[in-house]
């Protein structure tokens, strides 16, 4: 049998120089997931069942900033889950150093609901609402920081599957690269103008409600995960 290209074949644990001893993706994955799930639980939690006086419906409607912090968290987790989930795909093996830049992430994401309800939450407070929005803005800013840390990671110790096309790799890197500098614009937007800030980085973050492009591979792809032939 011929040797296979260097570019196409399995690497070895000893590829990577400086990161103890690289991995397949599977137990990083795992340990995402789970944090991601805690997080996406989470925000629930924070809604406590009214008990007081009052009809039960007016407490319960009295109640609609907490349920509009849930669906915001939700979203927000909901929607760098589904990023991660396809970049399952993307990145062949794990190292030290991009296990680091993906608990960094897990930190953001874990973090994310706390600024989320406190903005919704002060919403209807006139002096409150803008410093809420320009600390949800600025969490949002540092998810993004650290999803793109973690790309950065992933492709500079050689995580990323060397079987795409390269050309689709740059193409992943100008997209996050774009987000996440308009992610930080709309930081420093929100200092000034936080209606305006909110608005761009809140337009950032649905973009990726978009379905990603689809990988582009230098030979076949690889076969799905679970539909391996018996």
């Amino acid at each position: 049998m011929a040797e296979q290209h260097p570019r196409h074949r399995a690497p070895h644990r000893d590829d990577f120089p400086g990161e103890g001893a690289a991995r397949g993706t599977a137990r990083l994955e795992a340990f995402a997931d789970a944090v991601f799930a805690i997080a996406f639980t989470l925000p629930i939690v924070e809604i406590k069942v009214p008990h007081g006086d009052e009809p039960l419906t007016a407490q319960l409607a009295e109640l609609w900033p907490s349920y509009l912090a849930y669906a915001i968290s939700s979203l927000v987790i909901g929607i760098y889950w589904i990023q991660h989930h396809f970049s399952g795909a993307i990145y062949r093996t794990s190292g030290h150093w991009f296990n680091v830049a993906t608990v960094l992430f897990l930190t953001a994401i874990g973090f994310i609901d706390f600024p989320a309800r406190a903005f919704a939450e002060h919403l209807p407070d006139p002096d409150g609402r803008g410093p809420a929005a320009i600390f949800f803005v600025a969490g949002l800013a540092l998810t993004g920081v650290t999803w793109w840390i973690k790309w950065k990671v992933g492709r500079s110790r050689g995580h990323v599957d060397a079987r795409l096309e390269p050309h689709y790799v740059d193409c992943l890197n100008r997209r996050y690269n774009v987000s996440t500098v308009l992610l930080i614009v709309a930081a420093a937007l929100a200092l000034i103008r936080w209606e305006v800030g909110l608005a761009l980085a809140s337009a950032v973050t649905l973009f990726y409600l978009l379905a990603p492009p689809t990988p582009v591979y230098t030979e076949e792809a690889p076969i799905v995960e679970g539909e391996e032939s018996a």
